[in-house]
């Protein structure tokens, strides 16, 4: 009775361990890496059953062997949680171009974005586990008494090695054949190149990591140059309207704050605005309701999809690794009708390399923390983040009054910081309380917003006072959403999804003039159309070739495209993933499904323009693959 027993609980033990690296492992695969080959899936998971219980279940009786196959799976859920729990918050996995080429954002807990925002209370289920685990594993069980009974428990089980470990390596290849079928495609370079979900189908995980690091010591010393080639076919469509201010040369604001939700704007807690400021400009301007952001980054690629009008691409830190003096972009654009072109931002001039970045960029003037000071709000150590929003605008005020005063027009592109996530960087004394909010995050978002929208304020009741107002375009958009997804307030808009995706941020995008009247416009559009509507008003007659996006005031319906490690198409409220030659449905906006038909022709536009913007891009990872070649 007591060796059966203890049969049981080895046999418990070896179940607990399987199904706890197979639920793992497929949902890293199907959530997070977004394996698009089912079937090369499941022959990997009758791989990983036959390798288990061919050579592992066999030595369950050896309490060193439970216990060191214990310590395997806590590292496997490290990992997976890692990953996990990244991905809920930014829509891919943790890559090794995140950890070595990201950018730690500054003094805040990464401890408490985790415990804030990040989990879920149903993530206990994947730790239940590795509680059960570690219990039966470390339990004393007597192999004597096995043997007594049955002289081995699993006598029944008999396999010659060198056969297995045939049949292992004929698993293995079946399965990268079937998975190379599926790509069309067997060289691991071109598969990489492809897009890291079909190397991950194919190859595993662990081959991917491989490559990234190969591919990260491998890297270019020197800042690559890329070859701006010409442009697909698809630019050469209509991107300007005429839409154009009688002003000559206006004077031009753009305003990028952190997080701020497009759900934010007119909305009220318990009767109280929570950004009363914009919500009055916004009745005095022309506001794009169905606008987006471009992040699959960081929020560096609302910088350049802003500036340069090109779509980011995922695993490109361009800031750091290319020349962007190649690229034509909105300041020198302005340069050359006489602007002066100055850059603020609040926080560290080296992060994400901008104060390299931004003189390439066409940029006359960089003011960063530095040139900032905390005058009337000064934060304390621990929860500052770069200089406050309301002291970096009215800093930034005093610049901008001088640069006035020395020569018109100016281009004036800030950046702000305090409403960064946790949303605990605001002056105590300065932010409304909003103490009926219950939950500790989304109080402090509407706090920290709050802040920003009496900095904001404060910065345009000065600029209007100097009278620089009157000819002056003022443009304001966010990077990204907040990511709150609480009962209370939900940052984006809600999709109903049958495939693990990130959904597009939804973004305000308010433009103000005094010759433009208030309108609320719903034609689609991203950040990577903010440049060619103002060259729009500003009377451009054409783009650079270079450029993507167009103006807003065209009366069209096209497509959004985003750059995610897996291209993410998003049409008529209807939301579609780009895998190999297909578009692949996989939500739609709640309450908005229909049917929708994009034609091969667009499909082939869209196959041009990312390919396009991963030859610019992604241009470092192609040499480094020449070479392999």
């Amino acid at each position: 009775m007591f060796a059966i027993k203890q049969k049981k609980i080895l046999n418990l033990f070896s179940i607990i361990i399987l199904l706890s690296f197979i639920v793992k492992y497929n949902v890293l695969m199907l959530y997070i890496f977004g394996a698009p080959s089912i079937i090369t899936l499941l022959i990997r998971n009758v791989l990983f059953i036959y390798f288990y219980s061919q050579f592992i279940e066999p030595l369950l009786f050896s309490k060193k062997i439970r216990q060191r196959l214990f310590i395997l799976l806590m590292v496997f859920s490290v990992f997976f949680f890692t990953n996990y729990w990244y991905s809920r918050y930014f829509g891919d996995y943790f890559s090794l171009s995140n950890l070595l080429s990201g950018e730690a954002t500054g003094t805040f807990s990464y401890y408490e974005i985790l415990v804030k925002q990040i989990i879920r209370v149903w993530d206990i289920f994947f730790i239940l586990d590795l509680a059960a685990a570690a219990y039966l594993g470390f339990i004393s069980i007597s192999v004597y008494d096995f043997r007594l009974e049955e002289k081995n428990i699993y006598k029944n089980i008999s396999f010659n090695k060198s056969a297995a470990v045939g049949i292992l390596i004929i698993l293995v290849i079946i399965q990268i054949f079937t998975g190379a079928a599926f790509m069309e495609e067997i060289s691991p370079t071109n598969i990489y190149q492809e897009g890291t979900s079909y190397y991950a189908s194919v190859y595993g995980i662990l081959p991917l990591y491989t490559m990234e690091i190969y591919i990260y010591l491998n890297r270019p010393e020197e800042k690559i140059e890329p070859v701006l080639e010409k442009a697909p076919y698809y630019l050469s469509q209509k991107q300007l309207s005429s839409k154009k201010l009688n002003a000559e040369n206006p004077n031009i604001i753009l305003i990028q704050v952190e997080s701020l939700d497009a759900a934010v704007i007119d909305y009220s807690y318990r009767g109280r605005e929570v950004t009363p400021f914009l919500n009055e400009l916004k009745s005095k301007s022309l506001y794009f309701d169905n606008f987006y952001a471009q992040k699959v980054n960081g929020s560096f690629d609302a910088d350049l999809s802003v500036l340069t009008s090109l779509y980011p691409v995922n695993r490109s830190y361009v800031f750091r690794e290319i020349d962007m003096s190649r690229f034509e972009t909105l300041p020198k654009l302005l340069k050359e009708r006489g602007y002066q072109t100055l850059a603020f931002h609040n926080n560290d001039k080296n992060f994400f390399n901008r104060a390299e970045a931004y003189p390439d960029l066409g940029f006359d003037k960089f003011y960063s923390e530095e040139d900032f000071d905390e005058d009337y709000y000064p934060v304390p150590e621990q929860r500052r983040l770069g200089v406050n929003d309301y002291d970096f605008f009215a800093d930034s005020e005093e610049f901008i009054n001088k640069a006035a005063e020395e020569s018109d027009p100016f281009f004036a592109y800030l950046i702000s910081l305090t409403s960064h996530t946790p949303f605990n960087f605001y002056p105590e004394e300065a932010a409304e309380d909003f103490a009926e909010v219950e939950n500790e995050l989304l109080r402090n978002y509407f706090k920290s917003v709050n802040f920003l929208d009496q900095s904001l304020q404060n910065f345009m009741d000065n600029l209007k006072e100097a009278g620089i107002l009157e000819n002056t375009l003022v443009v304001i958009y966010s990077d990204h959403e907040s990511e709150i997804q609480n009962g209370e307030y939900k940052s984006g808009r809600e999709f109903i999804l049958w495939r693990s995706v990130k959904i597009p941020y939804h973004i305000p995008l308010i433009i103000h003039h005094p010759e433009l009247e208030n309108e609320i416009i719903s034609r689609a559009g991203t950040t990577t159309d903010i440049a060619p509507t103002i060259l729009d008003l500003l009377d451009f007659k054409s783009l650079p070739e270079q450029f993507v996006g167009d103006s807003l005031f065209l009366k069209k319906n096209e497509p959004l495209l985003f750059l995610h490690e897996t291209p993410q198409i998003f049409y008529q409220n209807q939301l579609y993933i780009k895998e190999l030659d297909t578009l692949q449905k996989v939500g739609y906006l709640k309450n908005h499904e229909k049917e929708v038909q994009i034609s091969d022709k667009k499909i082939k536009e869209f196959e041009e323009i990312i390919n396009y913007m991963r030859r610019i891009f992604m241009i470092n990872k192609g040499e480094i693959f020449k070479e392999v070649e």
